[in-house]
């Protein structure tokens, strides 16, 4: 799949490695640390609300960090789509609604990438107009575009800033593909 210079060809582009799968790894642990230092021990544990699909591989991750560091926790997803194959836009719809029951609860919202932060906006509101809302509701990215728009809320936990180029793998897709990709690849 990769040339001799470590460049990938993904529908007529090329990429090149962002950030390695050991890059990846080494900075969702310190994300568990940070999480862990934020949050007391409770009777009822916060939630890790995956944002999928592109936030599977993060969380999955995440999650398994914090055990490890001994962070009790629970995990819940949430699916939402705004993109077009490789094109930003459209409009914000749900795949499919969280499971569990988000009333006084501590969220810890999980997401891939924030590109423009319309969908993230989008489920702020929806999670603080709940007729029962979450006692507090923070925000983990693996990756935060430099170009994004407004935001309604603070990413607490950042993995990378980065520019506008398309990205891919570890979760995240090029038109529904290449996400198992262990490294994040940018479009060259």
């Amino acid at each position: 799949m990769n040339d001799e210079n470590g460049t990938l060809r993904i529908n007529g582009h090329n990429y090149r490695i962002l950030f390695s799968r050991q890059e990846i790894l080494e900075r969702v642990a310190e994300l568990a640390a940070l999480i862990k230092a934020d949050y007391r021990p409770a009777d009822t544990p916060p939630i890790l609300m995956i944002v999928l699909t592109g936030g599977l591989y993060l969380g999955v991750d995440l999650s398994q960090a914090l055990a490890r560091i001994g962070f009790q926790h629970h995990v819940d997803t949430v699916g939402l789509k705004r993109y077009l194959g490789d094109e930003i836009g459209g409009e914000v719809k749900f795949l499919s609604y969280p499971h569990a029951d988000l009333g006084g609860r501590d969220l810890i919202i999980v997401e891939d990438v924030v590109d423009e932060g319309c969908t993230m906006n989008f489920l702020d509101t929806y999670l603080k107009n709940l007729a029962s809302p979450p006692l507090s509701i923070s925000y983990c990215a693996l990756c935060l575009k430099e170009t994004h728009g407004p935001l309604d809320f603070l990413i607490k936990y950042l993995g990378y800033t980065i520019g506008e180029e398309w990205i891919v793998g570890y979760g995240l897709d090029s038109d529904q593909g290449y996400r198992g990709l262990t490294d994040i690849y940018i479009k060259i």
